[in-house]
């Protein structure tokens, strides 16, 4: 992490235990805070030396509701509704919730995703420009437990899908709520399957099988085709840590435990039910394209099954669409296969989360945008807007007579399932520590070591960088 990262980090640390407690007043009131906080930084030190904290009295009249939201709808926006199906959702988010509340105009803003969102709202809250509205996936608790966030009171959440909501959810406390979302199932080439002489109307169910079945894919693809498509490390990138947390979730495994100060996730990478999950892991690594592990780019690496270059692979529910859209015609969905004794699991992704700054200016407008993002109409557009799945449970049961049967599959995962799950948000340090754990995937799949070695290796320099 290069300085002035760090120094912005360190910042806003302190400036939101401080501030961000923040009460209407009728008059600003400027606040002086004297902090010293020594960090080692590769043999240097950041010194912080004084926060200026400034109250904002409460609006009065109309207001301006700003929102950083996330770039799909945010593009959208710019499209004409009539005109584009897609567009419609934005649309209704932000046209149809003006029209029910004419005193609030909405300012609708896309500053990127995942770390650079992060980075982005890290600045504009050191700077004292954050937004009334945040989006997000994986750092809403972190913020939570800066006192950044305004925790939702009161909200009914008996129509929200529990597992959506999780990535936002610290001791006790929801603050935020997702607006679309997707989870992780299976997903064959058949064309593939066929070729190697398979059946693909019998999927693999267990994970001795997905092995057997790639095996012998591969022998028969004979460098044209093969048996998985498997995401690897890519500096501290999460999306290999995505997938493969399904497979430990599976074996009653996982990667984290809760620190029992602050309630974030502490690193648990020697978890020892997850022997036999990395054990599988590099076996299965063995039958994926030649070099995809290492391949940085997401879409490179998911797009090879649909141009029959692999049979099997975890996929997201947007897949669906995707794999139409590059011409698989014979991609086809079914359970993620389980572990001996195992236990059926997924990870939502795509979770687009909407939650409220303790700064916000306008509290009551933004509880409102939240709650107006959970309505029945509003979430009916989602699927036709972005291939996402809705996140209420009666969007999703009214979505699903009218998809296609491996869209009902991702929507059934979401209503039935007992093991949803969302990504850790660690305690301290978190690109430090995915760095950490994609360091470790790298030594699985490239080198002999025993796992066990590999995981404790692993579980003390996470240790380290969570000090």
């Amino acid at each position: 992490m290069n300085r002035n990262r760090l120094f912005n980090l360190l910042a806003v640390l302190v400036m939101a235990s401080l501030i961000l407690t923040a009460c209407s007043t009728p008059t600003p009131v400027e606040k002086i805070v004297e902090v010293t906080k020594n960090v080692e930084v590769t043999k240097e030190v950041e010194v912080i030396k004084e926060v200026k904290v400034t109250e904002a009295p409460a609006p009065k009249g109309p207001v301006t509701l700003v929102i950083w939201g996330e770039g799909i709808t945010a593009g959208q926006l710019a499209l004409d509704a009539s005109a584009d199906a897609k567009a419609q959702y934005a649309h209704m988010l932000v046209e149809g919730f003006q029209k029910e509340n004419p005193d609030i105009t909405v300012q609708f803003e896309n500053h990127g995703w995942d770390e650079e969102l992060r980075q982005n709202l890290v600045n504009a809250m050191l700077a004292g420009t954050g937004p009334d509205i945040i989006v997000g996936e994986g750092f809403f608790k972190n913020f939570a437990a800066l006192g950044a966030m305004m925790p939702l009171q009161d909200i009914d959440l008996s129509n929200a899908i529990p597992g959506t909501y999780q990535g936002a959810e610290l001791n006790g406390k929801v603050y935020g709520l997702a607006s679309f979302t997707s989870v992780f199932g299976f997903e064959r080439n058949c064309d593939v399957i066929a070729a190697a002489g398979l059946d693909c109307a019998k999927p693999p169910t267990t994970w001795d099988e997905l092995l057997g079945q790639a095996e012998q894919i591969n022998k028969a693809g004979a460098g044209n085709y093969y048996g998985y498509s498997l995401q690897g490390p890519a500096g501290f990138s999460m999306g290999s840590a995505f997938r493969l947390k399904v497979y430990l979730l599976q074996a009653g495994a996982d990667m984290s435990k809760p620190d029992a100060e602050t309630g974030l996730d502490y690193p648990y990478f020697n978890d020892p039910k997850a022997i036999p999950v990395y054990e599988f892991l590099r076996k299965l690594e063995k039958q994926s394209v030649p070099g995809l592990a290492f391949e940085p780019d997401e879409g490179k690496v998911y797009s090879q099954l649909f141009l029959g270059k692999s049979a099997y692979q975890m996929a997201g529910g947007w897949h669906v669409q995707w794999a139409k859209d590059t011409g698989c015609t014979n991609c086809q969905y079914s359970a993620i296969p389980l572990p001996p004794g195992g236990q059926a699991a997924t990870v939502v992704v795509a979770n687009v989360i909407y939650g409220i700054l303790k700064t916000s200016k306008n509290p009551e407008a933004a509880l409102k945008w939240i709650e107006y993002t959970q309505r029945d109409e509003v979430q009916a557009l989602v699927f036709a807007a972005n291939g996402r799945i809705p996140t209420t449970r009666t969007a999703l049961e009214a979505l699903r007579p009218s998809v296609d049967p491996a869209t009902q599959a991702y929507i059934d995962l979401l209503l039935t399932g007992k093991n949803i799950q969302a990504m850790p948000q660690w305690v301290k340090n978190p690109q430090k520590v995915w760095q950490v754990y994609n360091d470790f995937l790298i030594k699985l799949f490239t080198t002999d070591t025993p796992v066990k070695e590999l995981m404790d290796e692993a579980q003390a320099a996470a240790e380290e960088a969570v000090k």
